[in-house]
């Protein structure tokens, strides 16, 4: 299914919005990544590069209502922890992101109520884009744990999926997927392609996924998206000769320094690889691949798109790119 066709399928899903979904410009329709829909204002449509406003629109609280019973399969009870986190998993890997009034209990979100917006993010798979990646890290370098860092929307997801994907066909690999956007499980069957030798802790936290899959999987790589603070638990998982990779926010190799996870991980020799991806009109495009040792090999690496200078780059190709791939070109 191609990227028109993936986004056609999505808007299938926003049954008050079909019709003006489906009238969008192609070019719009063909590079979609997301549909908002926030209460008293206009459907838009995001691409990696332009905003569509679909004029004549103004989306209501019956329109949101509407849609959530449909994500839901009109069981709201049945999705009741899903909504509570803001988040369901659709067909065909769609992922529908939930905000409005948060209902406490104990302290914690229990549930809620008053749902005034939608992110629907259109799943996309672009198989192969991660084949030099996983190449130079994996099959040549002696790698023990990968991390891909890049800004929000900068195909860290897809990216991560595909060295999955290659990974899993020689080797036993777990994925803990504690948003459902890896593997995108909907009533047990992955709608996206993670190889034929990997295993899912869907909706897992990262942390409780991370001690099952070595205690229950016995993996050889474990994959993992958006780390935060699980650093002790995954240079735990490290040490016990799992290979890691990983995603991290971060817009920058200088960012890089700054966040706590990405030293952590580092300086415990978790990871000796990090990867830096573009975001924006250049989503997917590998900024670089450098061999980490600590992280003041990762400070020294500059921001933006400096190049580093110091001894622990590898990939000479830093302008090595994979958007035409990711575009679907």
């Amino acid at each position: 299914m191609n990227t028109t066709e993936k986004y056609y399928e999505a808007v299938s899903m926003l049954p008050p919005f079909v019709n003006v979904l489906r009238s969008v410009p192609p070019d719009i329709a063909a590079g979609a990544c997301e549909i908002r829909l926030r209460t008293g204002r206009p459907v838009i449509v995001e691409t990696p590069s332009r905003r569509h406003i679909c004029a004549g629109t103004k989306v209501t609280a019956e329109n949101i209502s509407a849609c959530v019973k449909h994500f839901c399969g009109y069981s709201l009870y049945s999705a009741e922890r899903e909504l509570s986190e803001g988040r369901i998993t659709l067909r065909g890997g769609h992922r529908a992101g939930l905000v409005g009034t948060a209902v406490m209990r104990g302290g914690s979100v229990t549930a809620m109520k008053d749902i005034s917006s939608v992110n629907l993010r259109i799943a996309a798979e672009h198989k192969g884009i991660a084949e030099k990646l996983v190449s130079l890290a994996a099959f040549e370098s002696g790698m023990k744990g990968l991390v891909l860092l890049g800004p929000p929307l900068s195909a860290k997801t897809t990216m991560l999926r595909d060295c999955a994907r290659i990974i899993s066909a020689f080797a036993k690999t777990v994925i803990i997927d504690e948003t459902g956007e890896i593997a995108a499980i909907y009533r047990g069957v992955p709608q996206n392609d993670i190889g034929v030798n990997c295993d899912v802790l869907d909706m897992f936290p990262k942390k409780e996924g991370i001690l099952r899959a070595v205690r229950l999987m016995s993996p050889e790589y474990l994959v993992c998206d958006e780390v935060m603070s699980e650093y002790a638990e995954l240079s735990e998982c490290a040490g016990r000769g799992v290979k890691l990779m990983l995603s991290v926010h971060c817009g920058s190799m200088s960012e890089a320094a700054e966040n706590k996870a990405v030293c952590a991980l580092a300086d415990s020799g978790a990871v000796n690889y990090a990867a830096l991806l573009s975001g924006g009109s250049d989503i997917g495009r590998i900024k670089g691949l450098w061999r980490v040792n600590g992280s003041e090999d990762i400070g020294s690496c500059g921001s933006g798109n400096d190049l580093y200078r110091g001894r622990s780059r590898i990939l000479v190709g830093a302008a090595e790119t994979v958007r035409n791939a990711a575009l679907g070109a």
